[in-house]
């Protein structure tokens, strides 16, 4: 605390905050999705909150961190949900918000700071007639940098893929953490990848350069299933017929969308449902083709959500899991990547075997240039052993886990580049300030 208070007289209380109730907020995530993580991290903060307003400022907080060798963890909108960005070691709590200009925006391309929220950049880009390829269900919060170190994809991933698909993120200007911190401009698939999902283990973003799509005119459907089949193999179809354009394609297996509160005017609410976001030209064959499949759609949908400004992308992706735990707060979730061969035969069998503990909720997404089954299935949660039990049985059955129930980077199932992270962050971090222990490849310093 000596040093926080040093550090305030050093930069100012508008740049440094010491009062403990909002340093710790702001050292929290929604870490509490997990029943595990809760009981691992409630009670860990940080010791002050950093919130610089340029580059410069931010270079010269670096630098006192290194000299002093204060640990640091880089915070954009605290919208993840593995305990990414809670520090546990203390020290400083780097808040990016400040740091987000708007570089430029080409045709195809902007280049933005890295505490932009994804919601303002969604409002400033449609002046170009232009979107963000994609982004998570908590895009209005979650900010730019926040989203490439602690992201994966989102909406409008069946159509662009995920943060590591070639064209997606273009370049990277990275700030080292050392006395004398550098300025690194990042470029190339393996090179980015030292950075992406990452937790800011090797490096602090400043700012990124991202492809954009061009605006469309996204029309909301909503289509509800009385056979759980029916909903799956009609989100299939739609998902790879290529000449449908889409941004989504969520289905949920009952009763999850009874927990839908605000759509509850028009939901059945013990229904499978299929939401689709789709381009306005390819509405009516979305529509018939639902229909031979035994699906009911929600007339006026779009029109509901309008009136009541609500966001239909607020019943997808990990959203999904929030709502259910308004209704039932011992629930937690999984992340699941089926097989789209064998899909079905897979999710039958987790059900058989965990028959009312298990709740399907999938995304169709593209990975690698293939269409495939992403899902996040709801779990009724009684113990960490039955919990970890059902995981160990996806992964006999062939279905690939990633784990939302840990903290430590290698562990969550986005591993495929943790060796070019670690070598980043031995060549940026060399101390090992950058969020420390959230790694069990590098071993906190002893200084830490």
């Amino acid at each position: 605390m000596t040093r926080a208070l040093e550090l305030q007289q050093t930069f100012g209380e508008d740049v440094i905050r010491l009062d403990e109730a909002y340093v710790k907020k702001r050292s929290r995530d929604y870490y509490w999705y997990s029943p595990v993580l809760k009981k691992q991290l409630d009670g860990y903060a940080g010791d002050c909150v950093a919130i610089p307003r340029d580059e410069e400022e931010l270079a010269a907080i670096l630098s006192f961190a290194v000299r002093h060798r204060i640990p640091l963890v880089p915070k954009g909108g605290g919208t993840g949900n593995y305990g990414q960005i809670i520090p546990l070691h203390g020290g400083i709590v780097l808040d990016t918000m400040k740091l987000n200009t708007v570089k430029r925006i080409d045709d195809g391309a902007g280049t933005f700071g890295a505490g932009i929220t994804l919601g303002k950049l969604t409002r400033i880009l449609k002046g170009s007639g232009q979107e963000l390829r994609f982004f998570p269900s908590t895009y209005m919060k979650s900010t730019l940098a926040g989203f490439i170190a602690g992201g994966t994809g989102g909406i409008g991933s069946i159509e662009y893929g995920t943060l590591w698909d070639e064209g997606n993120v273009l370049e990277l200007t990275i700030m080292t953490m050392e006395e004398k911190p550098k300025r690194l401009d990042v470029r190339g698939k393996e090179e980015l990848a030292k950075y992406i999902h990452n937790y800011g283990l090797s490096g602090v973003i400043i700012d990124a350069t991202i492809a954009l799509a061009p605006k469309t005119d996204w029309q909301d459907l909503l289509a509800e299933f009385d056979d759980w089949r029916d909903a799956l193999v009609f989100s299939e179809q739609m998902a790879k017929k290529e000449t449908v354009r889409k941004r989504l394609i969520s289905v949920c297996e009952a009763p999850l969308s009874a927990s839908f509160q605000p759509l509850r005017p028009v939901l059945s609410g013990d229904k499978h449902t299929v939401l689709i976001q789709a381009a306005p030209s390819h509405v009516e064959e979305i529509h018939q083709s639902g229909l031979s499949c035994g699906a009911r759609w929600i007339d006026g949908f779009q029109a509901f959500t309008a009136s009541k400004r609500l966001r239909a992308t607020d019943f997808s992706w990990n959203h999904v899991t929030l709502w259910r735990l308004k209704d039932h707060p011992d629930d937690t979730y999984i992340q699941a990547r089926f097989h789209p061969d064998t899909y079905e035969v897979q999710m039958q069998e987790l059900s058989r075997s965990f028959p009312g503990e298990v709740l399907m909720h999938v995304e169709w997404i593209k990975s690698g240039g293939h269409i495939v089954p992403s899902s996040q299935p709801v779990i009724r949660y009684t113990t960490d052993e039955r919990l970890f039990a059902i995981m160990d049985h996806c992964r006999r059955t062939g279905v690939r886990v990633s784990n939302p129930h840990t903290f430590l980077l290698e562990e969550g199932g986005k591993d495929d580049w943790i060796d070019h992270i670690c070598q980043a962050k031995r060549e940026n971090d060399p101390y090992s300030l950058l969020n420390p222990g959230k790694t069990k490849r590098m071993e906190v310093a002893e200084h830490v």
